[in-house]
């Protein structure tokens, strides 16, 4: 028997029709479409006419390494601490390690790196003062012959996404360039960080979080190619880091979408780029101090989303997050949600995993378009940093996530174990995240939010 000989291909419009006369006069629009955040309007099903001139088959949207990196996220608050949960998390099966906050002196950096074999981990450092941490980085590996051209990693700090959640500029915004500057040609790992997921873990939709993304990459091209700098040597050293929500086949969609757009974008520079580096960060917009093992069913299908999508690499937030630190054994658990995806369910086995789904492939051309629209308004109206300056692209996420807001407060949208099946025995600890704002700059912050603990808040106050 052969399949697609016996049996004739359905086109759309006959399924079309077949599914009017089973909604028997219902509005096939009105019943089976849903428009989402990104006003795209997901169909009840898809075939190969939706890939009609598919806009992903003229890129590449896979990566060199599909061998991901499981990245632990470490805050330095004891230099002796972070360097002993790195080597627990290096023997619970993490592959790179991210070290986040200041390293003040050559001492402070050989007890950080002690035991770290370099050669066969992945080596972050987010900081900010990324020259100072260079400087020792590049003695560190002097003084104990390592070869720093067989090094992988990033030693990087997001100047312009900091300024956004913060308000204020490390120094100013001349001295914050000029020291992004002075890294470029002194480092053998990568120097440019863009925080993507700042706009996911403030509400932002896909659409503007890819956009405002581009946006703000474009912004480190201009600003370091006027001080000199070639515009390829600037985008060889950028990573982007995306963050991930519950959004399952929408999420997978963003990463692919995301790499064509950056080749469009790098090659208006006369660029041709062979690998665009994501990090994803599973998000803290939607981690639950209620019933919080649920956040391991959250996470665990965000992690699946960016692994599908196509990203590097990926940190899992542990599921206590929202109310502690992070303890030996959640972070245990964040880290063997990756293990299990990668061992177990061999999705690092191929590459572009979802390439061929018709839903996918349309999600993806629809993602390409909207987010070029909203990029190029961007630019038109002055680029990146005038715009957070006049304030409207913050105003733009606030109005989206003033939306969802609303729409999970009214139970029209849904948060398991948070505003549908509550854990009514279980006691809530009290919520830590801190999305305050609280800043003296000139620039208005991009509030964080935590929806969980805007419910809770909401709760305690019909008490």
């Amino acid at each position: 028997m052969n399949l697609f000989k016996d049996f004739k291909q359905v086109s759309y419009q006959e399924w079309l029709d077949k599914i009017n006369i089973d909604l028997k006069g219902k509005n096939f629009t009105d019943t089976l479409i849903w428009k989402t955040d990104e006003e795209i309007n997901v169909q009840p099903f898809y075939n190969s006419e939706s890939l009609k001139d598919n806009i992903s088959q003229h890129f590449d949207v896979t990566h060199n390494n599909i061998n991901n990196e499981i990245r632990e996220q470490i805050e330095i608050t004891s230099i002796k601490e972070a360097n002993h949960q790195a080597l627990n998390a290096l023997k619970g099966g993490a592959n790179s390690i991210q070290f986040n906050g200041m390293i003040a002196t050559p001492q402070e950096m050989n007890e950080l790196l002690n035991d770290i074999m370099l050669d066969v981990i992945a080596i972050h450092f987010y900081t900010p003062n990324p020259e100072q941490t260079l400087r020792l980085f590049n003695s560190y590996l002097k003084a104990n012959n390592i070869d720093k051209s067989k090094l992988n990693g990033s030693i990087s700090f997001d100047f312009l996404g900091e300024v956004l959640i913060s308000g204020n500029w490390i120094k100013n915004e001349s001295a914050d360039f000029k020291q992004l500057y002075n890294i470029q040609n002194n480092a053998s790992l990568k120097t440019i960080s863009i925080r993507g997921d700042y706009y996911s873990n403030a509400g932002a939709s896909i659409t503007q979080e890819l956009a405002y993304t581009l946006s703000h990459a474009v912004e480190y091209i201009d600003q370091l190619t006027e001080l000199g700098l070639s515009s390829e040597k600037v985008i060889n050293n950028i990573t982007f880091s995306l963050g991930i929500n519950s959004n399952y086949f929408f999420e997978i969609a963003k990463i692919r979408a995301f790499r064509i757009l950056w080749q469009i974008v790098t090659e208006a520079y006369g660029v041709k780029i062979t690998n665009t580096y994501i990090h994803s960060q599973t998000t803290s917009y939607n981690i639950a101090a209620q019933d919080a093992q649920t956040n391991i069913l959250r996470t665990t299908t965000e992690g699946m989303s960016a692994i599908l999508g196509g990203c590097n690499s990926l940190s899992i937030t542990p599921f206590n997050f929202a109310y502690e630190n992070p303890s030996d054994f959640t972070l245990r658990v964040a880290r063997n949600i990756q293990i299990i995806i990668k061992e177990e369910a061999y999705l690092n086995k191929v590459q572009d995993i979802s390439k061929g789904s018709y839903y996918i492939e349309n999600l993806t051309d629809q993602l390409v378009t909207k987010v070029l629209n909203l990029f190029k308004d961007i630019e038109n109206n002055g680029g990146f940093l005038a715009n957070i300056q006049n304030d409207h692209i913050q105003n733009n996420i606030h109005l989206v996530n003033s939306k969802k807001e609303q729409e999970y407060k009214d139970g029209s949208r849904s948060l398991l174990g948070v505003n549908i099946h509550l854990n009514k025995i279980e006691t809530t600890p009290s919520a830590k995240i801190n999305t305050t704002n609280n800043s003296d700059g000139t620039i208005t912050q991009l509030e964080q939010v935590n929806i969980p603990q805007i419910l809770a808040q909401k709760e305690t106050t019909n008490v």
